[in-house]
């Protein structure tokens, strides 16, 4: 595998020491609270299955850096083996924060398939855990519901499949009595395998999402923040790219009606909810995304007769920031924040659903960045900074071959998605909004 030399670490720290921020890393500050979400790719054990180290040294120290400056983070991709979010946590500040992950999800025992934790890192003095921790499912009712209210099309995704593994064999069994006729000369013939299955409805989710309570200490007398984050990471499907991208969305939509669901049902506790995930939905064309995604807030709102509280994602939206400094003519697509290491996808999101007006809706996205302790979202977009210290210009402007050379050296060693956060003014009293007033 390859990785960043010694003296290309160094120049790298050097300008991460001294502009991190100028990439989007946010300061860390007094009186607000920076929420985070990263899928690190793989975060498992600190050897791999040869027993090699699992990163180089300094990318763990990257990676710690990085995370002690949030003070909640969403974690996607934890691997089976703890140690890894241990050392993680060790090194942003063993003392500073705990860790809450789920069990392994994703598979089966003896099965094929990457079993991955979900979970988070927060740190003590700004944010506590509270007393519920679960995951989201669907029971059996639901599941058979999902089924009979598509029953024609499962029947038929079934019978294919049934066809398809009846001709696998037969073509087997064919190819072995050619073989044994011929005097078993040659590679004995193997088994081709089945193609991809993708559900032509949704049934329940590949890997469950993970919930945990927590609350935001406030400054003074205020109430803090009382939340359940849901970590999430949606399956990328399988099939064709029309296949893919119809699992993609099902579990989507799945995810977002139970979370509406449980907005507009008073007797759960959170109803206050926000969203960590790698949702894996594509975003090259934002504005054709947006509407879809709002079209079906706007049907679950209505189902559940406008009783669903406030619904907000800020990273489909275009920060007023790039809007500013962006050039003329620029398509919009192109300044919605990409959260992928090649900059080329959206598919990481912090979203807020719940009734409490002092977390921030669509309204307040004109106003991100007005004061330095109000309601903010960026990316850190780590993938710039390497470029740019040891090419001297950002990703956009290298060339495919020096691309290809960079990603390799930093997608398996560090990630291959880039922290996204939102800040938030930390609880203070008579507040009645996200915005410094």
């Amino acid at each position: 595998m390859a990785e960043f030399s010694t003296e290309e670490w160094r120049k790298i720290r050097i300008l991460f020491d001294s502009e991190a921020e100028r990439f989007g890393l946010p300061q860390r500050r007094d009186e607000s609270v920076l929420l985070a979400s990263f899928n690190i790719r793989k975060l498992g054990g600190l050897r791999d299955s040869s027993n090699a180290p699992s990163r180089t040294r300094e990318a763990w120290r990257f990676l710690g850096d990085v995370c002690s400056r949030f003070d909640l983070i969403g974690i996607q991709e934890i691997m089976n083996d703890l140690e890894g979010i241990r050392f993680l946590r060790d090194l942003a500040g063993a003392d500073d924060y705990g860790i809450a992950v789920s069990d392994a999800t994703g598979g089966v025992p003896g099965g094929q398939g990457m079993i991955e934790r979900l979970g988070f890192m927060f740190r003590w003095k700004r944010v506590r855990r509270t007393e519920m921790a679960s995951d989201i499912s669907y029971d059996r009712s639901a599941v058979e519901g999902n089924l009979l209210s598509h029953v024609d099309d499962f029947a038929k995704a079934f019978t294919d499949r049934v066809k398809e593994l009846e001709a696998i064999e037969t073509d087997h069994a064919v190819a072995l009595a050619a073989w044994d006729a011929d005097g078993m000369e040659g590679r004995k013939p193997s088994k081709r395998s089945p193609r991809p299955f993708p559900m032509p409805h949704f049934l329940s989710f590949v890997r469950t999402p993970y919930c945990a309570s927590f609350e935001v200490v406030g400054l003074g007398e205020a109430k803090p923040y009382q939340f359940l984050a849901v970590a999430a990471h949606l399956l990328y499907g399988e099939g064709s790219q029309t296949e893919q991208l119809r699992e993609r969305e099902a579990e989507f939509f799945a995810l977002i009606k139970w979370l509406m669901w449980r907005m507009a049902n008073k007797d759960v506790y959170y109803r206050d909810m926000i969203l960590f995930g790698d949702l894996n939905l594509e975003f090259e064309k934002a504005d054709a995304r947006r509407p879809i995604v709002e079209q079906y807030i706007k049907e679950q709102d209505q189902a559940l007769k406008g009783k669903s509280g406030s619904v907000y994602f800020p990273f489909i939206a275009v920060h007023p920031e790039a809007e500013t400094f962006a050039q003329p003519g620029t398509p919009r697509d192109n300044l919605v924040f990409r959260t992928n290491a090649r900059a080329d996808q959206t598919y990481d999101h912090i979203a807020f659903f719940g009734h409490d007006t002092r977390m921030p809706n669509h309204t307040h996205t004109k106003s991100a960045r007005l004061a330095p302790d109000g309601f903010d979202f960026g990316v850190f977009n780590f993938s710039d900074l390497f470029a740019e210290a040891l090419h001297g210009k950002p990703l956009a402007q290298l060339g495919d071959a020096e691309r290809k050379t960079l990603y390799a050296k930093f997608e398996h060693d560090v990630s291959d998605h880039m922290p996204i956060w939102v800040r938030l003014p930390r609880p203070y009293p008579r507040q009645t909004g996200p915005l410094i007033e």
